[in-house]
């Protein structure tokens, strides 16, 4: 059987469920004097579908700041949750909490050929959170951060 590359790979596909901004408020913040807090959005499901042959390798999902960069005095933290819906594939496995930055790093790993379902409430639940680190280093101000994720086999 001869495969088409290029037909494969234009069939898969990655999305988000909500492509509106998140927004993590840190005014509710009213004691200086913690250490460690968190603040999490888990408004969004990471969807895909992925067409890969018997004998070729599994795919991953990854995940990097494209533009902008985290405030000081934090951390960005990203969490895929296992699976939740009604695929008969090979669905991924989440590798845990990664710190994001600009280079990417792998959230889920050992993708094969599967389909997520689409939208909320099925495929991967992702938690975003910010970790305090220094709340001296923390300034007023809004800050945009721009993240890409990236199938990759």
């Amino acid at each position: 059987m001869v495969m088409n590359i290029n037909t494969i790979s234009a069939q898969n596909k990655l999305s988000i469920s909500k492509k509106a901004p998140i927004f993590l408020d840190l005014a509710i913040i009213n004691n200086a004097g913690s250490r460690g807090k968190i603040i999490v959005d888990d408004s969004q499901w990471l969807n895909y579908t992925i067409l890969i042959g018997a004998s070729d390798p599994t795919a991953s999902i990854s995940v990097n700041i494209s533009s902008g960069s985290v405030p000081e005095g934090l951390e960005l933290y990203i969490e895929a949750k296992s699976y939740r819906g009604f695929s008969n594939g090979k669905i991924g496995k989440p590798v845990g909490k990664v710190q994001l930055s600009h280079i990417p790093k792998t959230i889920i790993d050992n993708i094969g050929t599967s389909y997520t379902g689409s939208g909320r409430n099925e495929g991967h639940q992702l938690i975003f959170s910010f970790k305090i680190t220094d709340y001296a280093k923390i300034q007023p101000g809004i800050s945009t951060i721009f993240v890409d994720y990236t199938i990759t086999q």
